[in-house]
């Protein structure tokens, strides 16, 4: 019988192949994703942090006595929303243009209790210890899941809140990904493969099934067009920069004077345990 482990990493392996594919004819790698994505995912993500489900749960346990440690930060939307709440904020992100805003809205709102540290979880050191752990559409691209886990669960001592998609972003963009493509693309790990290694690891999580809107919001055409070349890794000419306007126009709407997707609603999971 195959397991949870071998599930994950098939469905893990079956993207990552895809999106290798794809990288590979344009002469490029994933590994600076990121890097070029960093820009648009702070403005898409800040601004609705307040109403967001995972935000929201949070705020009913964090307090100031707190410490929370935030794996996977980004560029910092729930570690500086939070930050009032707790007596102090560690956020962990690889990515040096993700925390290059972070420290800029850090900066900004003079929020003296929050410290960055620029590493994967992996290469983190491993005497982390906070409160509350939180780790928010992270482990999609995490092949190795099991110590990743064990190493959240080691940093724990309250509460490991994690945060993820039932309903992925991609499912909005396949038909898309579908035409320049001419294939499916391959979905990412859900909550549900990840509750399954839970299981196997001896850790009984709780889940809550929430909705948000999408995030999959862009205040011009011509940012759409600029953000989802890359979210579908396309080659930056005018031939498909052309042939992605035309197809958004017919595609985008206009709501609170944003080009959103007509599928606003997206389903997370926010799966949770105590050590």
């Amino acid at each position: 019988m195959e397991s949870a482990v071998q599930r994950w990493n098939e469905i893990h392996d079956a993207r990552a192949q895809q999106m290798d594919a794809a990288y590979a004819r344009l002469g490029r790698t994933s590994a600076d994703f990121w890097e070029r994505r960093a820009g648009g995912f702070h403005r898409s993500t800040r601004a609705t942090v307040a109403n967001d489900p995972f935000y929201l749960r949070l705020c009913n346990i964090v307090t100031p006595q707190m410490s929370v440690l935030d794996v996977g930060a980004g560029t910092g939307r729930f570690t500086v929303a939070l930050a009032p709440l707790a007596k102090h904020i560690t956020a962990i992100e690889p990515s040096a243009a993700m925390l290059n805003y972070l420290r800029q809205d850090v900066s900004e709102r003079g929020l003296p209790n929050i410290s960055c540290v620029q590493t994967s979880w992996q290469e983190a050191p491993d005497d982390l210890r906070a409160d509350i752990v939180i780790c928010s559409h992270v482990l999609y691209p995490i092949r190795d899941i099991v110590p990743f886990l064990a190493k959240l669960n080691a940093a724990t001592l309250q509460g490991c809140y994690l945060y993820l998609f039932a309903t992925h972003l991609d499912a909005q963009l396949n038909p898309l990904w579908l035409h320049f493509h001419s294939e499916e693309r391959h979905p990412p790990q859900g909550y549900i493969h990840l509750l399954d290694v839970l299981y196997e690891m001896c850790i009984y999580a709780n889940v809550e099934i929430v909705k948000l809107p999408t995030s999959l919001r862009y205040p011009s055409l011509d940012v759409a067009v600029q953000e989802l070349l890359e979210r579908l890794i396309l080659p930056d000419d005018e031939q498909t920069r052309t042939e992605l306007r035309r197809l958004l126009l017919g595609r985008l709407v206009v709501r609170d004077g944003m080009l959103v997707m007509p599928d606003q609603e997206v389903v997370c999971a926010i799966v949770w345990w105590q050590p």
